[in-house]
């Protein structure tokens, strides 16, 4: 199910981009938890999220800041996801952090996702595991 949350009045906007409903919503609830986030959007496939930033290709004010992408999905994998991204108009390209949060431990998708300069880095789920102070802090 794809949600956009309004309710928060911060400043950093989250997309998450996941097949399964289950990690959407514990990532939502873990980023959630940080005092500088303005809104975490979910969608569960790639091709819902290329929709939706291509609907808001318009107004920058709400591009996402950072992207958390599931590289195996249905459909649309991640990597297919970053070819597609890649197409769109440079100014929400060059404006959000893409971070690869997957299950896979497999040492070609950390390897393939290094070939894409826009990903900030690879990323085993949960996203519990990981300190996302320091994530969203990073350039």
């Amino acid at each position: 199910m794809n949600q956009v949350n309004y309710n928060m009045s911060k400043d950093i906007n989250i997309l998450l981009i996941d097949d399964s409903d289950v990690d959407n919503f514990i990532n939502k609830a873990v980023i959630s938890k940080e005092d500088n986030i303005s809104q975490i959007t979910t969608m569960t496939s790639g091709q819902d999220a290329l929709n939706h930033l291509n609907e808001i290709v318009d107004s920058p004010d709400t591009y996402p800041d950072i992207i958390f992408l599931d590289i195996k999905m249905p459909g649309m994998n991640g990597f297919e996801f970053l070819d597609e991204y890649l197409k769109l108009p440079e100014t929400i390209v060059n404006h959000c952090k893409i971070y690869i949060l997957s299950s896979s431990i497999d040492s070609i998708d950390s390897k393939r996702g290094k070939e894409y300069a826009i990903v900030k880095k690879h990323l085993t789920k949960p996203l519990a595991h990981h300190k996302i102070g320091n994530l969203l802090a990073e350039d």
